[in-house]
């Protein structure tokens, strides 16, 4: 289904709203596991259709490193949205069909609602605080900023097709500006490219090279993140890795990596090389098949994804 055009009011408040391609998410919880769910999210929202697996992919944190959090998120579905609430998180949908609400509160674990239609508009919001409106003329595009709640609204306007023409589904395929120079995304399509070259774990995890990113415990706490000029790495707890720890920066000349000025310090490794080196604060070359180590976290820099 074709998305119309919506935007995304912001509520005051005290938890954080973020928008990842077109998932929107509000938390509200301590600064690490609202860290390590807002991550989850980013990496559910990179397929075509993030609202299809959205429940079990966010399973595991919400119920582990991220226990507490309440939240909110809306998703797009093939023939329209998930909805997904956890807590005392309130939405209110109004569709065609009429208005209803739902509450985070009801379920023993999530509370879901699938949207078959475009809805017109989605409020979702602290349910301790009912009545709170979006602020007049906010736009989230992209980002993370402070804010008790969000509200989608969908152009009321649409046009509808000549009766003789059939319509298809169609997606939107990103240019290489707006891939390397927002932090969204691409639509993952028959059509679109695979990333060159990937950051991969041990565990399969991986983060393409298309963007610059910031490590650390809390990396949403950086200026490039809350700005939307980089994505956030979440890694978890260790006494040897700093909230912002260090950046990795791509541009036509490579893959950079700088330490923030932590204690700890950040190293790469050449392939096949026996000895770790350190880095500072100023870039270093990541070269494909080099690795990098944050504390006990290993990344390494594969072309084309292959391990």
């Amino acid at each position: 289904m074709q998305q119309r055009p919506f935007t995304v009011g912001i509520s005051p408040g005290d938890g954080l709203i973020a928008r990842f391609g077109d998932v929107i998410v509000y938390a509200l919880g301590a600064d690490e596991p609202v860290a390590q769910l807002l991550a989850a999210v980013d990496a559910a929202a990179r397929v075509q259709y993030p609202g299809a697996g959205l429940p079990e992919f966010l399973a595991p944190i919400a119920y582990g490193a991220a226990l507490g959090v309440k939240f909110g998120v809306v998703a797009p579905t093939a023939d329209g949205n998930l909805i997904l609430l956890a807590g005392s998180v309130s939405a209110e949908i109004r569709t065609r069909s009429g208005e209803r609400r739902l509450s985070g509160v009801d379920g023993q674990r999530f509370v879901t609602e699938a949207v078959p239609e475009l809805a017109l508009s989605i409020g979702i919001r602290d349910a301790n605080r009912p009545g709170q409106q979006a602020r007049p003329n906010t736009d989230l595009r992209a980002g993370i900023v402070p804010g008790g709640g969000f509200a989608i609204v969908h152009a009321e306007a649409v046009v509808e097709p000549p009766r003789h023409m059939e319509t298809v589904a169609t997606v939107p395929i990103p240019t290489e500006q707006e891939t390397v120079a927002a932090l969204r995304t691409p639509v993952e399509t028959a059509l679109s490219a695979p990333a060159v070259s990937v950051l991969s774990t041990k565990d399969g995890a991986t983060y393409p090279l298309d963007r610059p990113y910031v490590i650390g415990r809390a990396p949403l706490s950086d200026e490039a993140v809350s700005n939307a000029l980089a994505s956030p790495i979440v890694v978890e707890y260790d006494p040897y890795i700093s909230r912002v720890h260090a950046y990795v920066t791509v541009n036509r000349d490579g893959v950079f990596v700088r330490d923030a000025g932590t204690a700890a310090g950040t190293f790469i490794a050449e392939l096949g090389a026996e000895e770790w080196t350190q880095v500072g604060t100023t870039p270093t070359r990541l070269d494909p098949g080099s690795t990098l180590r944050i504390g006990d976290w290993v990344v390494t820099h594969l072309v084309g994804g292959a391990r």
